[in-house]
């Protein structure tokens, strides 16, 4: 059998109910014991490494679940993550691009309801990711609702509803089916056209992460001073949330953000677009609004989620960050 190692952080499927709600009680080894099932697919021990409900979790707390995957690679083949819905695609996205070289599967999931609720989901996607993490291949990965998804391209659509994660711009990796992981031929083909390397060398955690980054969704009526207020606070990376497939207000609206945003590139801060939709990504060659934000200096983010690309943008500014 296969050894994989359960990383605890806390989490709605560890919460239990106490006079100010709900919070993170259980430990990893209480989760395991719980779900009997789970020992006929692999052997599994435990660390504790916080006990945190997902709002709380911050960039640190990255370093420190990576960190812990390197400090134990060599003695397990696979790992499982439990973690608080709320930022798990913000972790997931965060572990897939901190991770150079890795050859072993790490697998996050979590909950809509707590373990100790009764109809929780939290057993099978206790399930789902101790098969993941025991059966496919090299990466991250979030396992959720019977389905692996590529950890950068999961993003929470759901606050109740068990399918809770979907798979954005990217097909499902797999779907467990009957206690087998049934791997999605067209996955298969997206890595083919992407061409993901082949991990060699030692594992290699990328940690510097400059978190002076911030989210910007734009709305009708919305005040360009805003990104003056960002940019003169500090923020180094501005994600901007812009309309369809890439419209930003340019010189023939009252509402033009072009100046600010020009402002903002003279600065040294790097600007780049996200669709407020959640499919498909930006496409801004299309119009006249987004090629011109693209000469004032705006970049386009693709298909990557708001959460995949602000981990990113923290990674990028991180490369060169001053100690």
């Amino acid at each position: 059998m296969k050894k994989i190692l359960l990383i605890a952080t806390g989490g709605t499927i560890a919460s239990i109910q106490t006079e100010n709600g709900m919070m993170p009680g259980l430990n990893g080894k209480e989760l395991v014991e719980q779900v009997p099932d789970l020992g006929k697919i692999c052997e599994i021990e435990t660390v504790e490494l916080m006990q945190l409900d997902s709002t709380n979790i911050q960039p640190a707390h990255w370093v420190e679940m990576a960190n812990t995957v390197k400090e134990n690679y060599s003695s397990y083949d696979g790992f499982v993550i439990s973690h608080g819905t709320d930022t798990m695609a913000y972790s997931s996205a965060a572990l897939y691009y901190m991770m150079e070289n890795l050859s072993k599967p790490v697998i996050f999931t979590g909950s809509q309801l707590s373990l100790t609720e009764e109809g929780s989901d939290a057993p099978d996607n206790l399930v789902t990711a101790f098969t993941a993490a025991a059966n496919a291949p090299a990466g991250v990965y979030l396992a959720f609702h019977g389905r692996l998804i590529q950890g950068n391209a999961a993003k929470k659509l759901y606050t109740e509803n068990f399918y809770a994660f979907h798979s954005i711009n990217v097909p499902e990796v797999a779907v467990l089916e009957h206690g087998t992981l049934s791997f999605n031929p067209e996955y298969d083909a997206y890595l083919e056209k992407h061409h993901r390397p082949t991990p060699s060398g030692e594992l290699i955690v990328n940690d510097r992460l400059n978190t002076h980054v911030a989210v910007v969704e734009l709305t009708p009526g919305f005040q360009k001073n805003y990104i003056k207020f960002l940019v003169e606070a500090g923020c180094l990376g501005i994600i901007l949330k812009v309309f369809g497939s890439g419209g930003i207000p340019g010189v023939e609206s009252p509402g033009n953000i072009l100046p600010v945003i020009d402002y903002a590139v003279k600065k040294g801060v790097r600007v780049i677009a996200t669709t407020q939709c959640i499919y498909d990504g930006v496409h801004m060659d299309r119009y006249e609004v987004g090629i011109t934000a693209m000469k004032h200096g705006v970049e386009p983010g693709g298909d990557l989620t708001s959460e995949a690309l602000t981990v990113k943008l923290m990674l990028e500014l991180g490369k060169d960050r001053k100690e």
